[in-house]
């Protein structure tokens, strides 16, 4: 896969999981299983538990905007650091949220992630 393929791939899942509000896009985008590298530790997830965790996700952000602010592919790796703007429902308070995420592209699918969340956090290019 070239980079621009890659970089289109990663975009899909911004805009048609996370831009749609749309967790089954997962199926034409990730391999089952997918592995998430977060906080909270690794996981090997079915394709079916982590759209349900998807879901819940974004239950609780409603609305949220996200811009792609930079993007970088190295390899098998696409490298995003972008920025979510939405209200988040627990809080009812609109809420910033800067993503560093690495996904890593196997036979033209996302195979693996590796995430850091920063609320709060605005970084301007």
């Amino acid at each position: 896969m070239g980079d621009d393929d890659a970089r289109a791939l990663v975009r899909r899942w911004w805009n048609d999981v996370w831009g749609e509000a749309n967790p089954d896009a997962v199926d034409d985008i990730c391999t089952d299983p997918y592995t998430r590298h977060t906080s909270l530790g690794t996981e090997r997830i079915p394709l079916a538990k982590y759209k349900k965790r998807l879901a819940e996700s974004m239950h609780v952000m409603r609305g949220a905007e996200t811009t792609i602010d930079d993007q970088v592919v190295a390899g098998d790796k696409v490298w995003t650091r972008a920025t979510s703007r939405g209200v988040n429902l627990s809080t009812e308070s609109r809420q910033v949220l800067t993503w560093m995420i690495v996904h890593r592209i196997e036979d033209g699918r996302i195979a693996e992630s590796w995430t850091a969340a920063l609320p709060g956090v605005e970084w301007e290019s």
